[in-house]
């Protein structure tokens, strides 16, 4: 693994050239999850109602729950790989080859590294494959790597493109 660094990459074109964004790599910024949005995603999920729960202590303090990891996709995506049109919009359209390689708390930095692997025209819009890691700092390993798919489309008031 490459040392980390505070460089910023960023994957922005305009709609009718979203296909050349194929091969593009992208970084993220820095991130800390608070441990405030940690206990409410818990909440918010029902995980903490739930019958047969695991006990806690046996997990780092402050463990990010993986949904919740893999959640924070959308915001750490759409800050460095975008379309520039206030009309774009993307539909979460699945996720493949998940693996949670190394735990992540609510300690950690992190930062969302990838590639655009595909993007292919779907009515109206561009099924897009995003090829992501959560690059930890001081880590050699990820905390997280995926397969993202989202269905990216532009609002044209009901006529379509």
């Amino acid at each position: 693994m490459t040392a980390p660094t505070s460089d910023v990459q960023m994957v922005s074109v305009s709609w009718g050239d979203a296909p050349s964004i194929v091969g593009r790599e992208f970084i993220g910024s820095w991130f800390s999850a608070s441990a405030e949005r940690n206990s409410a995603f818990d909440e918010v999920t029902y995980v903490v109602d739930n019958e047969h729960a695991l006990d806690g202590g046996n997990f780092p303090a402050g463990l990010m729950e993986g949904f919740y990891v893999l959640a924070l996709l959308d915001h750490l995506v759409n800050e460095v790989v975008h379309i520039d049109d206030p009309r774009w919009s993307g539909w979460n359209y699945g996720l493949d080859r998940v693996r949670f390689v190394s735990p992540l708390t609510v300690d950690d930095r992190f930062r969302v590294r990838g590639t655009v692997r595909e993007v292919t025209p779907r009515k109206g819009g561009y099924l897009v494959c995003l090829e992501c890691s959560y690059e930890v700092e001081g880590r050699a390993r990820p905390a997280m790597v995926a397969e993202w798919r989202v269905l990216w489309t532009l609002e044209t008031g009901g006529a379509e493109e």
